[in-house]
């Protein structure tokens, strides 16, 4: 047996094929019998898809996650339709600990009248709206006259203010330090001007009228969150781009020692993002808050199999292959293992196509087709640049000449691993089992976890702005309860405004829920003036501007929405509020029959939504694991290569499940996704061992090789690339840690921890599983 140091052999050619591949392994092969054509067709491709590229445009909704085919989701549309003012509200929230004071109010006005001008609103809502009670004469005066009073009026029209029954705890915090200006977006005109220059103009008008002032000034609100989502997915997809292609760049330049091994490994995922993203946006996919993550994906797929291709045309080159005959054989022995990897991560992908979700099933199918794409660009464009770009050795060179001293590191060291490996297995597969139960425990007990917060970038204004409305004024996040009657009775009708109070008194005593306002609202404020007819009332909702009164009246008359507001906080705290509020109007469903009563409102469908959804995510990992593994035996034609790669694939999940229930974190969306891409990543360093191993086995002749020889060579020419590989893979995905959004962090966290845990997995529990099992299952005699 040589040493790590000797000079590399030419590789014995094997031609075999894995189950379902169907030939297309052999793409590579085809592209080197006219590498020059090949070439052209390549650059024809890519420039043919960079209009698809550019067209992909952003999903910045926030309910797309929670977008299914069921009852209930159709009827929290329905009242987004008949409702729509939530979805387009824009919140300045304005404070200061001197808020109520003479020139901090007058300012306060001034701004509002500033904001009154701005293109695109409907109108808006603040403490400045609100009249006085009518009088006898039913007329009603603001309640703010327009010079501010000084002394002691000034302090009696301050206790008129804070003890107003629409003001207090709804525009005005009890404290008297905050306020909340709502402003009514008009959809179609803000379509027209763009919500980018819309929102720009808001903050623009609210800083420059405050700035001489002690009031600090911030936006939330769904348009705002639904921008500041919209900007930072387009931000990410550059961060994305530059650090992935940068750090896998550098990793091929330094343990390469080359830059036209380099630019040749970089070439093919390039190529794999251009072409998966031109066809995905060509095929009408959007990106969001997921697909985003699809270009991570696509560089440390590409570079995984970049690497292995680079890698073995280079040792033909090292042991005298001419270009051609390197290429074809990297392609050969390489290829097959490539595409065996991208079914498995197709295949664990595919998954999310089952998911409820319409977020998740599209990611699903964007990033199943944009990993076989990957795949298809690699295999080509690598071995084309090979024969076109690298020089023909003129000596053969041991590992470790000609700027080669890295890789030959790395070779020396995964050797003298594998073989202290082969010598002890029974201590690391013990071990392993050890450490998989354990941990396979910890992953067991893992609570799902959701919050909107999840989806918003929290390094901007929406998020600190909705915190401080979560503790000033009962949060900003609205539960709805719909009111609908279907017969001939009238809006105004006794038993109508009966079940319309009954409804308002459940929601105010529901505890969790504040900032309670339906059309009880406006006859409580009538009836303190001693004047509660209907004829008032009626009058007074003439009167009101029409974009405030289909905030709570359908424009059929047929249907009233009470809503409450909550804190954002998990959907395991809210759930309990939901349910209990839905009991509670139990009794009110049988005392009037002929209305309909249905909880509803985004954090209604996310609490009741995100913890039966993360689950049936969580089943689909196991399941996925379960699958790939006896793919993975039949593939092989082999169940010896089932059951060695069953702790190399449950080790990495289980270990990084352990980690998320030691720091409390639990599973969320990005967690399982994460999980998913991970473990389907960390699969192609355990079939390229496996494919590398089954070449290794037996020698020139067919003859089985001792285990220890067979590891050894498995070593020498798996062990730099797999390492160099799992690093690409790892760091990566990690970019995404520089994500704005706190879902991607989290996927970028999960996704480098699994990858080392499985690198972990296959440099020490896979060649151990393998020597362990060799002792007793001898591998059959050609």
């Amino acid at each position: 047996m040589k040493d790590a140091g000797s000079p590399p052999q030419k590789q014995k050619l094997r031609r075999r094929s894995f189950w379902f591949s169907f030939g297309i392994e052999r793409l590579g092969l085809i592209s080197l019998k006219a590498p020059l054509l090949s070439a052209l067709l390549i650059a024809a491709m890519s420039i043919a898809a960079v209009p698809g590229m550019l067209s992909m445009s952003v999903d910045d909704s926030l309910s797309e996650l929670f977008r299914t085919d069921t009852e209930e989701f159709r009827r929290y549309e329905q009242v987004s339709r008949r409702f729509p003012s939530s979805e387009f509200d824009v919140l300045v929230v304005i404070e200061s600990e001197d808020l109520l004071t003479p020139d901090n109010l007058t300012a306060i006005r001034n701004t509002i009248l500033d904001l009154q001008l701005i293109p695109g609103l409907n109108g808006l809502i603040s403490m400045f709206s609100v009249r006085e009670a009518p009088d006898e004469t039913g007329l009603a005066k603001a309640l703010f006259p327009a010079r501010l009073p000084e002394g002691k009026a000034f302090e009696a029209l301050m206790k008129r203010v804070r003890g107003n029954e629409i003001i207090r705890g709804k525009l005005l915090s009890e404290d008297g330090t905050l306020t909340l200006v709502v402003l009514s977006l008009n959809k179609q005109k803000v379509i027209d001007i763009g919500l980018k220059e819309t929102i720009g103009e808001i903050e623009k008008v609210a800083k420059a009228a405050l700035a001489q002032t002690s009031l600090h000034v911030q936006l939330a609100g769904a348009p705002v969150m639904q921008l500041e989502i919209r900007n930072a997915v387009k931000r990410d997809r550059i961060v994305y781009n530059g650090l992935g292609f940068g750090l896998g760049a550098l990793i091929a330049l330094v343990f390469f020692g080359s830059f036209r091994h380099m630019l040749i490994a970089v070439a093919g995922p390039a190529a794999a993002v251009l072409w998966s993203l031109g066809a995905i946006g060509f095929l009408g996919f959007k990106l969001n808050l997921f697909v985003n993550v699809i270009t991570p994906l696509i560089i440390v797929n590409g570079f995984s199999d970049s690497m292995h291709l680079v890698y073995n045309v280079r040792r033909e080159l090292m042991a005298g292959s001419g270009r051609l005959e390197a290429a074809r054989t990297a392609v050969i022995n390489v290829a097959p293992a490539c595409f065996l990897t991208a079914l498995t991560a197709a295949l664990a992908l595919a998954s999310f196509i089952f998911a409820e979700s319409a977020l998740i099933r599209t990611f699903g199918a964007a990033s199943t087709f944009a990993v076989l794409l990957s795949y298809v660009a690699v295999v080509v464009v690598v071995p084309t640049l090979a024969v076109l770009l690298l020089p023909e050795e003129r000596q053969i060179r041991k590992p470790g000449e000609g700027g080669d001293a890295a890789m030959g590191m790395l070779s020396r060291l995964s050797v003298s691993l594998f073989q202290h490996l082969g010598r002890n297995p029974v201590v690391y597969v013990a071990g392993g089992i050890i450490l998989t139960a354990l941990m396979g425990v910890a992953y067991l007990n893992l609570e799902p976890h959701y919050r909107l917060a999840d989806q918003v970038p929290d390094q901007e204004q929406a998020l600190a702005a909705t915190s401080r409305l979560d503790k000033k004024l009962t949060g900003a996040n609205p539960i709805h309860v719909m009111i609908e009657w279907k017969d001939g009775r009238s809006l105004y009708s006794p038993e109508v405004l009966a079940a319309i109070t009954d409804v308002h008194k459940a929601v105010e005593k529901q505890a969790g829920l504040g900032n309670v306002w339906s059309l009880e609202t406006l006859r409580r404020w009538l009836g303190k003036a001693g004047d509660p007819s209907v004829e008032t009332l009626k009058k007074y909702i003439g009167l009101l501007p029409e974009h405030l009164v289909r905030r709570f009246i359908a424009v059929d008359e047929k249907a009233v929405i009470v809503s409450g507001r909550l804190p954002d906080v998990d959907a395991s705290e809210i759930l309990p509020i939901v349910d209990q509020l839905d009991e509670t109007l139990d009794p009110l469903r049988r005392k009037y029959p002929a209305f309909q009563f249905s909880v509803t409102g985004l954090p209604a469908i996310a609490a009741r939504n995100s913890a039966k959804m993360i689950w049936e995510l969580n089943i689909g990992l196991v399941s996925d694991i379960i699958v790939v593994i006896i793919f993975l035996g039949l593939a092989f034609r082999s169940v010896f290569a089932s059951i060695v790669s069953i702790l190399p694939s449950t080790l990495p999940i289980f270990a990084t499940g352990a980690l998320l229930w030691m720091t409390g974190d639990g599973l969320h969306f990005a967690s399982i996704i994460a999980l998913t891409v991970a473990f389907g990543l960390a699969l192609d360093s355990t079939i390229h061992f496996l494919n590398r191993f089954d070449i290794e086995e037996r020698d020139e002749n067919g003859k089985v090789r001792p285990i220890q020889e067979a590891l050894a060579r498995t070593a020498r020419m798996i062990g730099p690339v797999l390492i160099l590989t799992t690093i690409v893979l790892a760091l990566g995905l990690g970019v995404t840690i520089f994500s704005d959004l706190p879902s991607l962090r989290v996927f970028g966290q999960l996704s480098g921890a699994t990858l080392f845990a499985a690198l972990v997995a296959q440099l020490i529990i896979l060649p151990s599983t393998i020597a362990l099992l060799r002792r007793y299952w001898k591998p059959p005699q050609e």
